[in-house]
């Protein structure tokens, strides 16, 4: 045994808690490939309702392109998400494009919220669905990496 100090004992990394802060890591890349799969499922929940939305459009309906012009933009919303996830830095302004189409698809949720009013929006709850899943491509287009304390951190 050796004075303290010398590290034959730790290694190069002579804090007592080496181990912890490998393990904090651990923990934060879990972390991290855990919110990337829910931006992933997300997203690819956005992209299948957007071309359900598209496809059920009644065909006896005389208004039914203004039904369809409505699952466009949730359409073309989704595709940018998708591409934001797949692209994460080598498209510049795709990141911005992203957080515009996707708070403008929130407000026109809310808009049509409020114009059918609460019983009819429970009555329809894809609609709600489809604002919690663009209120979270929002949330995941404006962060820029996700970090995570480890619990070591968190106790200091």
């Amino acid at each position: 045994m050796r004075a303290r100090g010398h590290g034959d004992l730790r290694g190069k990394n002579k804090g007592l808690n080496a181990l912890g802060r490998a393990q904090g890591k651990l923990r934060t890349q879990g972390h991290t490939e855990a919110m990337k799969l829910f931006d992933r499922l997300c997203a690819g929940t956005l992209f299948i309702l957007a071309i359900v939305d598209c496809l059920l459009v009644p065909k006896t309906y005389t208004g039914r392109i203004w039904i369809f012009g409505t699952g466009l933009p949730l359409f073309f919303t989704a595709m940018l998400n998708v591409l934001r996830i797949r692209n994460r830095r080598e498209v510049r302004g795709l990141k911005l494009f992203c957080i515009t189409a996707n708070a403008t698809m929130v407000v026109f949720v809310i808009a049509l919220m409020a114009s059918i009013g609460k019983s009819r929006t429970l009555e329809h709850p894809q609609i709600t669905l489809v604002g919690a899943l663009l209120l979270a491509e929002t949330a995941f287009s404006l962060r820029r990496k996700w970090r995570f304390p480890s619990r070591s951190r968190m106790a200091e």
